[in-house]
């Protein structure tokens, strides 16, 4: 189950405000587990309801960027820093943090957490627009109303449990069995453990999966996390 929440209550993420700024997107997966535990953040995943507001972000990037890392110029924001067929990149200048705008899937925040395997993966730091007539929330950028800026959260609901026992739980389907067992390894290389019940969940979607899907796995997170 995934539960709201208001941003005052996570007073440590208002430093991403700042690449929340010039798009309709929202952050969400991994970053969080690294800036709960302290460690480096390396990249931000930023992900959006529709094609039109990734296309629209990726114009606001463009703009703020001066062509690619090692230019001498250094005047911009943001310098390009690799594209594919999922993912537009930019690397925040200041601070090396490098932003993936993820074209791979669209969706609302619930619906893209929904898909993530991990509890630990599941949380999202958005942005609403609410009218200062009505005090309900907007669509961002589709009023005509006066309208300020909120900051949400959106997490699992054990996603604080998890994470403190470093312990890795699938709980809901695997869209992608092959990428998850992958995953899986990697997670367990930065010390978290597989519980007994993700292990055989992976086991029999593994065993059920046919060999085509396995030996081509086309997974929401290459590129995501």
């Amino acid at each position: 189950m995934l539960v709201h929440k208001e941003r005052e209550d996570f007073y440590m993420l208002k430093w991403l405000d700042k690449f929340m700024i010039g798009h309709k997107g929202f952050i969400a997966g991994g970053c969080f587990k690294n800036i709960f535990c302290k460690e480096k953040v390396k990249d931000l995943d930023i992900f959006f309801k529709s094609g039109a507001d990734w296309e629209e972000a990726v114009n606001y990037f463009d703009s703020m960027t001066h062509g690619y890392e090692g230019d001498d110029k250094r005047e911009e924001e943001y310098y390009f820093h690799y594209e594919n067929d999922n993912v537009k990149a930019y690397k925040h200048i200041k601070t090396g943090i490098v932003l993936e705008l993820i074209n791979k899937k669209h969706g609302t925040p619930e619906e893209i957490l929904n898909e993530f395997d991990f509890t630990i993966a599941k949380f999202a730091y958005c942005k609403v627009e609410v009218s200062d007539k009505t005090g309900e929330v907007e669509p961002v950028g589709d009023t005509k109303d006066t309208t300020h800026i909120e900051y949400k959260v959106l997490h699992h609901q054990d996603y604080f449990e998890h994470l403190h026992l470093r312990r890795l739980v699938v709980d809901d389907k695997l869209i992608f069995p092959a990428s998850t067992f992958e995953r899986t390894i990697r997670y367990v290389g930065y010390g978290y453990k597989p519980c007994r019940e993700t292990k055989l969940k992976i086991m029999k979607a593994i065993h059920d999966e046919t060999i085509e899907r396995l030996e081509a796995p086309e997974s929401l997170y290459d590129g995501v996390d």
